[in-house]
């Protein structure tokens, strides 16, 4: 087939393809959006600084931030086991640690957290776990970390009583309205529509799980994920010689990495480098510097995932899941 026919059949395969030319449109954008805040802040300031700052860093303080960083990896890890065992099967730790390392290398690869996330939930199909216990044990991961938040709210209110008066009082709002979401919302299982029903009975597994006795300790795992994120954050910047200090590091910075994590850049790379910069400021700590912090700290993150990825490339297995007593 030729001519006119061959360019015709080629118009028809892609007006029967809208949700590809979406992706191809929001990932263009995505990547816009990395590019346009990080081109802003390298014209904006002079890199030359930055680029001798990154090479001068100590690397001992470098080696502890990527230590932290792994370690990082196998608390999440556990979080995620505990909840999927709350839910009522789970495979064993070792194959959801596999699984969860995979999940950060895609995070990076697929230029958003929800790349890592959906991989997970693939790969949970073969251990014979539904899609929607899939997803619904990785969201309700995604809730804690927003939940146990609201915990670092106090301290940050100490360190910043007044720059960040705004956010945290956005942050709490957010916090109530999720927690009166997850206490009332099991009502709609009750509803006439489907969507309603399946979100009803959705918000009715978070309350079970998260607002409980048997879930604090999720909650407490989720608390120390995000301190141990602003730990990181101190490493890096003692690296530099550019600490805004370790109270400012463990109670603002796991709200500017949660941030970079939302879906609309490449790999949180940009709004990471804005948000960093914008909260080293108040603290004595100038832009080139706070910029060299969170392009090293980025490239340590994606050091940590290329396990996952080697996993992945070895043809890593999850074995079939193993129902376990829920609570």
């Amino acid at each position: 087939m030729s001519g006119p026919a061959a360019r015709n059949a080629g118009t028809r395969r892609r007006a029967l393809n809208p949700g590809m030319t979406r992706r191809r449109l929001f990932f263009a954008l995505k990547l816009g959006i990395s590019a346009g805040l990080l081109g802003w802040l390298i014209t904006q300031f002079d890199f030359a600084p930055v680029i001798a700052q990154m090479r001068a860093m100590h690397p001992g303080w470098l080696g502890a931030a990527f230590a932290l960083l792994i370690l990082h990896g196998f608390i999440s890890a556990w979080r995620w086991w505990a909840i999927m065992r709350l839910q009522g099967d789970a495979p064993r730790y070792g194959p959801t640690l596999k699984l969860f390392f995979i999940g950060m290398f895609f995070n990076q690869t697929l230029s958003t957290t929800l790349g890592g996330d959906a991989a997970r939930v693939l790969m949970l199909r073969t251990a014979g776990i539904s899609t929607g216990k899939a997803a619904t044990g990785v969201v309700l991961e995604r809730a804690a970390g927003m939940l146990s938040m609201m915990a670092l709210v106090p301290a940050a209110i100490l360190v910043a009583p007044l720059t960040g008066q705004k956010t945290w009082l956005a942050l709490i709002a957010a916090g109530l309205v999720l927690i009166a979401i997850i206490l009332f919302g099991p009502a709609l299982r009750h509803a006439g529509r489907r969507w309603l029903r399946s979100t009803g009975l959705f918000l009715l597994e978070a309350r079970r799980i998260l607002l409980s006795r048997a879930g604090l300790p999720i909650l407490f795992l989720s608390l120390a994920i995000h301190l141990g994120s602003g730990l990181t954050v101190w490493l890096v910047a003692m690296a530099a010689d550019a600490s805004p200090g370790l109270m400012v590091c463990l109670t603002l910075t796991p709200l500017a990495l949660l941030l970079a994590t939302m879906p609309i850049s490449f790999g949180g790379w940009g709004v990471r480098e804005a948000v960093l910069v914008g909260l080293f400021a108040p603290f004595g700590v100038t832009t080139e510097p706070a910029l060299g912090v969170s392009i090293m700290l980025g490239l340590l993150v994606m050091l940590a995932g290329l396990p996952g990825g080697v996993i992945w490339l070895n043809g890593g297995r999850t074995p079939r899941a193993a129902p376990t007593p829920p609570g």
